[in-house]
């Protein structure tokens, strides 16, 4: 049996069954939100969806396959690329209602705060884990604390800058959780936590942009149950929650003709926003289509996910395997608060993808290839194991001889 066959064998299947079930829900969920456009390139979206799924399966198996510790090389230069990308994005990407969220390159578009998120996991995972090893003075938690902040400081104002507040969200809980398993004293993360709460009010009233302190106060005050216009900046939010709350438990189904008498599909009918239902939207999309028990399998299906993939990190040979895993899973998280959170309204309309299943070509494959990490985590687990015993393998016609390192 080759090595790279023991490898393949050597996956996580029942975390790989898994997310070949999400990815499958996912592609049925944006043809339930597209099928009934009248505009091909819309209505075909999930068979665009299939495509990058097949795109990234090759990323997942060859990241799978190969040891994780090509990071260390690799980490560096994919920051600053992520960084040109979004420094390139800023200047020359479409600029779409004030959100710079895309940039075209030989007329393939992508999102480039999604690579210069995951490339900052990778440098976090590589300096707080083997950062010391290189450099004496990062062994100061002081040190890797400040080089940390520098790292994730850098791809968050750009993100900001460029109107994109969801995704730079995200790089909060994955700096926290990196920060707190790789060996920083938690009373540092208290004082920039306070730090944080201090400089908040601030930056509500003065760098929002009134349309984002606008979503927030319409999820406060729904929250609070006071009275929003439901004409005017309330419009969405409540058209989406009236859609997910009207869903009852079997859901509407994929044909408005299938209704009962006097039922409306809010989806269908354009009451909610056509555009995005099948990428920031999908969850309140399947949540319509499908009812709670649709949107229940969801919530499931991601929290199995996000458990395996704990577990897994808890079995990581060293503490760069381990950074990997839990930077992901913060990533994954934070995602899925998110988005759901956002679509049944107890958190601001921030724009933001559901991992697996919402569309879109960059999001999906940036998602198998980080599936793909913590699979070479898991697969990669017992490496070092492996090399002492073949160290200590008697040559033919000898006797082994002991380590003592």
């Amino acid at each position: 049996m080759t090595p790279l066959f023991r490898k393949f064998l050597g996956l996580h299947w029942i975390l790989f069954a898994s997310m070949v079930i999400m990815v499958a829900l996912g592609i049925y969920s944006i043809f339930a939100a597209v099928h009934f456009r009248p505009e091909p390139n819309m209505s075909n979206r999930w068979n665009d969806q299939i495509r990058w799924v097949l795109v990234g399966a090759v990323f997942f198996f060859t990241t799978s396959l190969v040891d994780y510790k090509w990071v260390r090389w690799a980490s560096l230069p994919l920051y600053f690329a992520g960084l040109g990308l979004l420094v390139l994005q800023g200047l020359k990407g479409k600029d779409v209602y004030g959100q710079t969220l895309s940039l075209s390159i030989g007329g393939v578009s992508f999102q480039s705060a999604q690579f210069a998120i995951t490339a900052t996991i990778l440098l976090l995972a590589v300096m707080l884990g083997e950062g010391h090893k290189y450099i004496p003075w990062l062994r100061h938690y002081l040190v890797r604390f400040s080089v940390a902040g520098i790292i994730f400081s850098v791809p968050f104002l750009l993100v900001v800058k460029q109107g994109d507040l969801g995704s730079a969200m995200v790089l909060v809980p994955i700096v926290a959780a990196m920060l707190l398993v790789g060996n920083i004293p938690f009373r540092c993360l208290i004082a920039v936590s306070l730090i944080g709460l201090i400089v908040l009010p601030p930056v509500y009233f003065f760098a929002l942009k009134p349309y984002q302190r606008a979503r927030i106060q319409v999820t406060i005050d729904l929250l609070m149950n006071r009275p929003v216009d439901t004409l005017g900046d309330g419009y969405g939010l409540t058209n989406l929650l009236k859609a997910t709350g009207s869903a009852g438990f079997e859901g509407k189904g994929l044909y408005a003709k299938d209704l009962p008498a006097g039922q409306k599909n809010m989806l269908q009918l354009g009451l909610t926003p056509k555009s995005t239902a099948h990428t920031d939207f999908i969850f309140a999309s399947a949540a319509e289509t499908f009812g709670f028990r649709g949107g229940a399998v969801l919530i499931i299906g991601f929290l199995f996910i996000l458990t395996m993939s704990l577990m897994i990190s808890f079995f990581s040979r060293d503490q760069l395997g381990r950074l990997l895993a839990v930077g992901i899973i913060a990533l994954l998280f934070a995602h899925i608060f998110e988005h759901i959170g956002m679509n049944i309204g107890i958190l601001p309309i921030t724009g933001i993808p559901l991992p697996l299943i919402s569309y879109g070509g960059t999001f999906m494959v940036m998602n198998l290839f980080l599936f793909g990490l913590i699979q070479s985590v898991w697969v990669h687990r017992n490496a070092m194991i492996e090399e002492e015993k073949a160290k200590a393998k008697p040559a033919r016609g000898g006797r082994a001889v002991p380590s003592y390192n």
